[in-house]
């Protein structure tokens, strides 16, 4: 009796099933978690967040967070501002305009630091320090932070922004601007900074230093994403205090990582750092716990961008609390 033919028949109809049986499984699978994605520009305070991210901080705390590298404050903005990104790291300025130029409405999750002479404007040696700005052209970011600090430097100087010509340059373009002339100062932050200082042609007239507490770097996601997400700020705080541990434990490494993304040297990157107030999680606590700190912040940077028409039609005293105010 031969029996060959049905067993053989009876096996391939068994595969069918499991084959079967696996894809209806696979399809009935829960499709993976999209990462929270965050917009980010080469800036040293920020490469803490990247840090975290290499070395698995993130993960480890749970939160499901992207970097999405851009290459300057502005194109951070747009990129939020346009829907491509849930959030974006930006000084003050872009996230209190970034709603009002049709961005979603955002909550700022941590404050990273106080810039304390990381961001300048730099000038041809000939140019001795503002004042002699008068008649110039001044390159800047003009829908951003450059603008805010040219205008908070000439303010100092006893200038305006009328006694000077703006032109609208991105990082990238300043140290080219400034060698063709087109340009006689450039108002600039590391690393980018940095590489047009190694031209003895040029040097720093203004800094941060010089309006302490005035330029303050955060991280800021839609407030939708945050309803979706209820502990993500508690894990964005712990990665970023894991990466401030990581590198007090083994600096070597850890700024030997940063500066290479940043594209300077380990000496340049921890001399930037000195010009920064990186912010730790006490004091993360101590703001989030005091949000009208950052909040008067955020109401003048508010005024002061309506009043260089950076902002149109904007009431900042009806402008919503920007500072996140859900648990830690």
């Amino acid at each position: 009796m031969n029996t060959g033919q049905p067993f053989r028949h009876g096996i391939a109809i068994y595969t069918v099933r499991l084959i079967l049986v696996v894809l209806l499984l696979g399809g009935c699978s829960e499709p993976p978690e999209k990462p929270v994605t965050i917009a980010i520009n080469p800036w040293p305070g920020y490469e803490f967040l990247y840090l975290a991210q290499q070395k698995g901080f993130f993960a480890a705390s749970g939160a499901n967070v992207e970097m999405v590298q851009l290459m300057s404050l502005g194109d951070a903005q747009r990129a939020y501002v346009n829907g491509r990104v849930d959030g974006l790291s930006s000084t003050l300025i872009e996230a209190v305009q970034a709603e009002h130029l049709g961005g979603q409405p955002l909550q700022v999750v941590l404050v990273a630091d106080y810039s304390n002479g990381g961001d300048v404007i730099l000038a041809s040696r000939e140019i001795e320090n503002v004042a002699q700005l008068k008649g110039k052209t001044v390159g800047c970011e003009v829908s951003s932070l450059g603008i805010v600090m040219l205008q908070r430097a000439l303010s100092k100087a006893g200038l305006s922004l009328s006694d000077v010509t703006v032109l609208n340059t991105e990082q990238s373009a300043g140290q080219e601007l400034l060698d063709q002339g087109r340009i006689d100062a450039f108002v600039s932050y590391s690393p980018f900074s940095v590489n047009v200082l190694k031209d003895s042609r040029y040097h720093t007239i203004f800094s941060s230093a010089e309006i302490p507490f005035e330029i303050i770097d955060t991280v800021a996601i839609a407030s939708s994403v945050l309803e979706q997400h209820p502990h993500l700020v508690a894990s964005i705080h712990q990665a970023w205090q894991m990466a401030l541990d990581y590198s007090a434990h083994h600096p070597d490494e850890a700024h030997e990582i940063m500066a290479r993304r940043e594209g300077i040297s380990v000496e340049d990157f921890r001399e930037v750092l000195s010009t920064l107030a990186l912010l730790d999680i006490n004091k993360q606590r101590e703001l989030f716990s005091n949000p009208q700190i950052i909040e008067a912040s955020a109401k003048s940077v508010c005024d002061t961008l309506v009043q260089l028409g950076s902002l149109e039609g904007v009431d900042c005293e009806k402008q919503h609390p920007l500072m996140y105010r859900g648990e830690l």
